[in-house]
């Protein structure tokens, strides 16, 4: 078998795409897209597709692999980040080693070209993908971090958001407060251990996707202060793909000073209550075993519960 790792070009997009899809039938992870999502996706402020994508073509040209490298930049801590996926039929051939010595050697060079004091490589698969899991310990990445994915369905016994005195919790309105959301999510992610503050062109960037939904989110307010939000997608292609309606809770924030008030919990309903409005079956998350504000409790007391746990991979690069 003659296999070429190579850059991606702009004509594999639509290849990519039907290769994510067919992987994900088998996988049932949730990971499929679109054309639309993943040149979206593409589109990140500091993603260089041209750079940081690659495809593993078989003699025929044909793609039957792929992954890209995204990456968090920091002053103190930098990540790359990444989920190489193979065609079902091309499986355990070697394929997936290739792409993760590729994407490696290409962390390594952006590496060198980065100030932070700290710089790591992470993978992530599905803890039952025992084969993957396997690559990952062969190649010398530790576990890192254990991310239960957490589905709540049906919607129709919903407790009431019981809402903060003081505080007025509203629909997303894009464009209003974008520094206060910022500092919102900076200060409420400020003690996880993969921090990187984030920016407002990156805010930008994510609620202009197409799949971005402002009127399912919700934003708390103390005064004209943002003190929370929950942020929400949904995809029409996703529907398609997982064979009913489901919303996807992104975010869920809260500043430090003003949780153990319920807080969380009001806005999480609030979007759900929009969501089962909407017309939407379910709603899915993915959250960490080790989040410091136990929001796995939170969840579940609003009506989740795991169905399988992504596990991220990583070591440092020297």
């Amino acid at each position: 078998m003659t296999l070429t790792i190579r850059n991606y070009r702009d004509d594999d997009l639509e290849a990519i795409v039907e290769l994510t899809n067919a992987a994900d039938v088998v996988d049932q992870l949730g990971e499929g897209t679109s054309v639309t999502e993943l040149r979206e996706r593409f589109g990140r402020p500091d993603f260089d597709p041209y750079q940081d994508a690659f495809v593993a073509q078989d003699e025929g040209q044909r793609v039957v692999g792929c992954a890209h490298l995204e990456s968090d930049i920091g002053t103190e801590q930098s990540f790359f980040y990444t989920i190489p996926t193979v065609h079902p039929d091309w499986r355990d051939q070697g394929i997936e080693k290739q792409m993760l010595e590729r994407l490696w050697k290409r962390a390594q060079q952006r590496r060198h070209d980065l100030a932070s004091k700290r710089v790591y490589f992470y993978a992530y698969c599905a803890l039952h993908h025992t084969g993957t899991v396997a690559l990952f310990e062969s190649f010398g990445l530790q576990p890192i971090r254990y991310s239960p994915h957490m589905v709540c369905q049906p919607l129709e016994k919903l407790a009431q958001p019981q809402l903060t005195p003081g505080i007025e919790v509203r629909p997303y309105v894009p464009g209003q407060g974008d520094e206060s959301v910022v500092e919102t999510l900076n200060e409420a992610f400020a003690d996880d251990w993969e921090f990187v503050p984030t920016t407002v062109e990156r805010l930008t960037y994510w609620i202009a996707s197409s799949t971005f939904r402002p009127e399912l989110s919700r934003v708390a307010l103390d005064g004209e202060q943002v003190v929370g939000l929950c942020l929400c997608t949904v995809s029409e292609d996703r529907f398609k793909r997982l064979g009913h309606r489901d919303a996807y809770v992104g975010t869920l924030a809260v500043r430090p000073p003003y949780r153990r008030r319920g807080l969380g919990s009001a806005l999480l309903l609030a979007s759900l209550h929009a969501i089962k409005e909407a017309g939407m079956e379910s709603a899915t998350l993915d959250t960490d075993t080790d989040n410091p504000t136990e929001a796995i409790r939170l969840y579940e007391r609003v009506g989740f519960r795991e169905v399988w746990r992504w596990i991220t991979y990583g070591k440092e690069i020297p």
